[in-house]
């Protein structure tokens, strides 16, 4: 394949990955309005949003997989489709049953064209495997941003329904649907390998690997999950606390670009993380201490160095891994680090009931952060 060729697929690659989260993240803006329209119970509503989470991280593995065996294309090719039948389905229902089944569609669809990016950068972008992964982790930000900006003022006026919005969204993953199809080549070495399952459970560096993934997702959920509720106990209005979080979110953009960018010019890989969790420490202990001395600075340095942390953690299996099971150690990561992400949301509202604030919470996120430094320090020297 021609190295200009390799480009149109990489920016291919980052539009399918703004489907893997826009779908998904455009039911929290709208969730009111379905509440109201299909009468379910606030029990009900949250769980359309926590399902796409759980079922990308239960089909994690069995999409890295199908990317090691059946190769990277037609495993993003069925991971797009169930993503645009889950999303336009989703705009027909007229219950909570057939709503929530069509939510796990896309969630499914998620995770099993997500390891197949990882294939991907294996396959075409040896050279340089930080960068192209930030890239198309890029388009997971952008993907979250969009959803998260869009859907209400410009969609649901433009449509005049939640309905209407989802059938745009699907819109969007039919287009990337149609350009993976036309410009996506499979390569002669992707595919046709039969992964050894057990081998890979028993991988201690898969497993370090895991727990990073794992931490890191404990740590950002934790807190984008409860920053704004933090500055409104503070006094502010539920929308600083949303402006916030918000500035948090896309202020790590650049960095899910920049930090693997350089990460693939240091030797020893395991420092591009342990440099950007030295970075974002200190930020906690402000969080904790002098929340409200520059709030907005603060919040877009945790979303650079949190942001960084995120796209070297989906980059870490092209490093330290053989090239035969690099989608399937993505697929486990997945399972793994989203399975596993609900509980450091839960761990600070459970703190919080204790004491009665968010302090002592925030110090466990400082443990999460720990623990990561501590598994990266002990990561191989040997890379692939």
């Amino acid at each position: 394949m021609l190295k200009q060729n390799r480009w149109i697929l990489l920016s291919v690659a980052w539009f399918v990955a703004i489907n893997l989260r826009a779908g998904s993240i455009a039911v929290s803006p709208i969730l009111p309005l379905i509440k109201a329209d299909l009468a379910l119970s606030y029990a009900q509503t949250g769980l359309l949003f926590a399902v796409p989470t759980l079922l990308m991280a239960v089909f994690g593995l069995p999409g890295g997989m199908l990317a090691d065996s059946l190769g990277m294309k037609k495993t993003i090719t069925i991971g797009l489709t169930l993503i645009l039948a889950g999303t336009a389905l989703r705009a027909a229902t007229s219950g909570f049953l057939a709503l929530t089944i069509w939510t796990a569609v896309l969630g499914a669809g998620m995770g099993i064209a997500n390891p197949g990016l990882t294939r991907m950068v294996k396959n075409r972008f040896s050279d340089m495997p930080g960068a192209a992964t930030g890239i198309f982790t890029s388009g997971f930000i952008t993907g979250a941003t969009a959803a998260s900006w869009l859907t209400i003022p410009y969609l649901l006026s433009w449509t005049g329904s939640w309905r209407g919005t989802f059938i745009v969204w699907s819109g969007f993953a039919l287009l990337a649907l149609l350009a993976w199809q036309i410009l996506a080549k499979e390569d002669k070495t992707s595919g046709g390998g039969r992964p050894d399952l057990s081998g890979i459970w028993r991988d201690k560096t898969v497993w370090k690997l895991n727990i990073i993934f794992l931490s890191m997702n404990l740590s950002f959920y934790a807190i984008a999950s409860w920053i704004p509720t933090y500055y409104q106990e503070l006094g502010k209005s539920l929308e600083y606390g949303a402006l916030i979080l918000t500035t948090f979110l896309i202020t790590g953009l650049p960095s899910s670009l920049v930090v693997p960018y350089l990460t693939d010019r240091i030797s020893g890989k395991k420092w591009g993380l342990i440099i950007s969790c030295l970075t974002f420490l200190p930020t906690i202990f402000v969080l904790m201490f002098f929340p409200l001395a520059a709030p907005f600075a603060l919040a877009a340095v945790m979303g650079i160095t949190s942001t960084g942390i995120f796209a070297l953690s989906f980059a870490l299996p092209l490093y330290y891994v053989d090239a035969s099971k690099v989608g399937s150690v993505a697929g486990m990561n997945l399972l793994v680090g989203y399975g596993g992400s609900f509980i450091g949301p839960f761990t600070l509202g459970l703190v919080h009931d204790l004491t009665g604030s968010f302090v002592a919470g925030w110090l466990i996120v400082v443990a999460f952060l720990a623990v990561l430094m501590a598994v990266a320090w002990s990561l191989p020297k040997k890379t692939y």
